[in-house]
């Protein structure tokens, strides 16, 4: 008795098998591509965020620069308004404006802007997450909270303290010939400071205990302000010298 193979069935298991090789196939292409595109985006990624470091390296050092340039003189300032300060007390019941004037000089006030640009465009691109190394990561976040603060001291503290009632105080007690020595435009033109030197303002009694008490006051909270914004500025310099030291290896 003769066996026949149905002719149907036996296409119909092919065609299936054909089916689940291409189906196979087609699955394995997109997820190679799916990996490959991966890898591919992720070291783009690795070289944007070295191109990134390359960049922050230069930010911090200008923020390093700007913060010894603010150390530097805040910290002469310092010195110099406590002597004045302290000399206030065995002045008597005498103050000789107009030495007290070329004294103190130009007044100024020296702070501190960051500059964060880099990071900040990190930031918006997202290539912030692409940072595998937590040590460097954390260095990172140090650093900008401590320059951010030191530029929230700046701006916040100081600033609004010299220009709302610092500079106001000195200019009322005062009188006009002592007011030039108060800006370097003036006291850089030795030949207009010369014209001065005749000039006589001498305080005594009640008029010098005003004095005293006004611009003293002023001068021991301006004090207490840098005093402060120079804590602030030596904790920023510290983390932007970490900082700069964990890139520069990361670099290399």
């Amino acid at each position: 008795m003769d066996v026949h193979h149905h002719p149907d069935m036996h296409h119909k298991q092919k065609k299936w098998k054909e089916y689940f090789l291409e189906f196979a196939m087609i699955f394995l292409a997109v997820t190679m591509g799916f990996f490959a595109e991966q890898i591919r985006e992720h070291h783009a990624e690795k070289e944007r965020l070295n191109n990134y470091f390359g960049s922050m390296v230069l930010d911090i050092q200008s923020n390093i620069t700007a913060l010894d340039s603010a150390i530097y003189e805040n910290s002469k300032m310092t010195l110099k308004y406590d002597t004045i300060v302290k000399s206030f007390l065995n002045s008597g019941n005498t103050i000789n404006r107009t030495a007290f004037a070329r004294h103190l000089g130009a007044i100024w006030y020296r702070g501190f802007i960051n500059r964060n640009e880099t990071f900040e465009q990190m930031k918006s691109s997202g290539s912030i997450r692409y940072i595998d190394d937590f040590k460097l990561l954390t260095a990172i976040m140090q650093y900008v909270r401590a320059t951010n603060f030191a530029q929230y001291r700046t701006e916040n503290f100081e600033k609004k303290y010299f220009t709302d009632y610092f500079i106001p105080t000195i200019y009322k007690n005062y009188d006009l010939p002592c007011k030039f020595f108060l800006d370097s435009a003036y006291t850089n033109n030795q030949k207009f400071i010369a014209t001065l030197d005749k000039h006589v303002d001498v305080l005594k009694g009640r008029d010098a205990e005003n004095f005293k008490q006004d611009v003293g006051g002023a001068l021991m909270l301006r004090l207490e302000r840098l005093r402060v914004s120079l804590a602030a500025y030596k904790i920023a310099k510290y983390h932007c010298n970490s900082l700069k030291r964990l890139l520069e290896e990361y670099l290399d």
